[in-house]
């Protein structure tokens, strides 16, 4: 098992971000105002820890299936392993979670602001706070959320009714209006508390909710709360150790727009911002067991996702890059949007073992050149709307869920004389929504990946 935590974004910010962050940190005076906008940092996405296939035999942990194809580009034989059963024998699962809010509380003491100073446009003014975040009162409008609940989608989307990742699912693998399921059900775990040191976290008005407000667009700020990565992830390890939660259920760690940062010099919190990730592990306290599987040993899966703010991210509401009635086709961070991406990725690889032939693309430069199966990657902020959300005001009574690549995508046609072609034959959930956004970027959805 690799219990390093895989970080794969680092090397995606690339010489502009560091530059950026450079010429942040050398202003003379933190609150400088400065001659241009400093990126305000890309919605990104990773994964924790992984568990090697060789650990899954007879282990305690979520119902899987494996299957393998070949890339017919190069030859190369992969395994891939799933959540639930597979698809060409059918059935129906159900995998328990447990949601887990998150109280976090942040103190504003000392932290060096230059490396915010500017963000997303000129006259940013980044002013620390103490404040609260509390996941609990996120609670009601996760579970009404189309990843719990039933909800019917559009003709173009497959016309399916139900959970999201169960549609995506049945999508993936041609399986509308089958008896093939993968459905979660849920309970509420009590919130837990955590205290950010001064040295991990801050917590600010990001740069939209300031100029809205400036502008006269919005009376109250929205506040972000930033905890650096490995803070964060040692404290959710404790946790699922602490509170002994079974292998054969899924911890969901829910945040009230709290995102993750990785800390580094000299770009400080603009190497940001994390919205979830999912993970696995051999839980500490469980037992290890034997290589074979023999002992029972327990195999966690797990999330942590941010309930999002509209407006943590510049183009889903008018701001200083033009003004809108909806979000931007591409700026769908909102609500449920890293809940969907993360469930949607943990179904196709929960254990974060499932390797593919490197690919990259235009439209998610953050991820550079990559080779996992990580099906939310190459689609970040590309969303499609869902009637519903009447508990967010600023939503127009949509969730925001987020676009998905079918696992055929990443293996150029060697699924297929595996376990057929997706619903339609498209690369996305979205299929042609997705290719017609911007042809530059998007139309390689419409065939298999390509290449670094």
């Amino acid at each position: 098992m690799t219990k390093s935590h895989r970080l794969r974004v680092l090397a995606a910010f690339g010489p502009a971000l560091l530059a950026a962050g450079a010429v942040a940190a050398s202003a003379s005076n933190a609150f400088a105002a400065t001659a241009t906008a400093q990126p305000e940092g890309e919605a990104l996405f990773t994964t924790q820890g992984s568990v090697a296939p060789q650990f899954l035999a007879g282990a305690t942990t979520i119902p899987h299936w494996t299957f393998q194809y070949t890339d017919p580009t190069n030859g190369v034989t992969y395994p891939i392993t799933m959540v639930g059963t597979d698809p060409r024998v059918g059935g129906s699962t159900t995998v328990h979670t447990v949601i887990i809010p998150l109280k976090m509380n942040f103190v504003a003491a000392g932290q060096d602001p230059s490396s915010l100073v500017g963000q997303g446009y000129p006259a940013f003014q980044p002013q620390f706070v103490n404040h609260t975040f509390d996941g609990t009162s996120k609670l009601s409008q996760t579970e009404a959320s189309p990843v719990f609940s039933d909800y019917s989608y559009p003709t173009d989307l497959g016309g399916d009714a139900g959970q999201l990742g169960d549609v995506y699912m049945r999508a993936q693998f041609n399986k509308i209006a089958s008896t093939y399921h993968v459905k979660l059900d849920y309970t509420m775990a009590p919130t837990q508390t955590l205290d950010v040191p001064s040295t991990k976290g801050i917590a600010y008005e990001r740069p939209v909710s300031q100029w809205r407000q400036t502008h006269g667009l919005q009376t109250n700020a929205d506040y972000t709360g930033l905890a650096e990565v490995n803070w964060f992830s040692t404290q959710l390890q404790s946790l699922m150790s602490s509170m002994q939660i079974s292998a054969t259920t899924v911890p969901i760690f829910l945040t009230d727009n709290v995102l993750l940062y990785i800390k580094g010099s000299p770009i400080g919190y603009q190497n940001c911002c994390i919205l979830g990730y999912h993970g696995a592990a051999m839980p500490v306290g469980h037992g290890t067991g034997t290589l074979n599987g023999q002992g029972k040993q327990a195999v966690q899966t797990f999330m942590y996702t941010a309930y999002v703010t509209p407006g943590t991210y510049s183009g889903f509401l008018t701001d200083y890059t033009g003004t809108r009635t909806a979000p931007r086709p591409t700026r769908g961070l909102s609500d449920i949007h890293a809940l969907s991406h993360e469930v949607s990725e943990w179904l196709d690889d929960p254990y974060t073992n499932n390797a593919v032939q490197p690919w990259k693309v235009a439209s998610a430069p953050q991820y550079g050149c990559t080779r996992v199966l990580e099906v939310g990657d190459p689609v970040v902020g590309i969303w499609f709307g869902l009637n519903g959300n009447n508990l967010d005001t600023r939503n127009s009574g949509l969730w925001h869920p987020e676009d998905e690549v079918f696992a055929q995508w990443f293996a150029r046609g060697g699924i297929e004389p595996v376990l057929g072609p997706t619903w339609d034959g498209r690369m996305t959930f979205m299929g042609p929504r997705t290719t017609s956004i911007n042809a530059d970027l998007y139309s390689g959805f419409s065939g298999y990946a390509h290449n670094c």
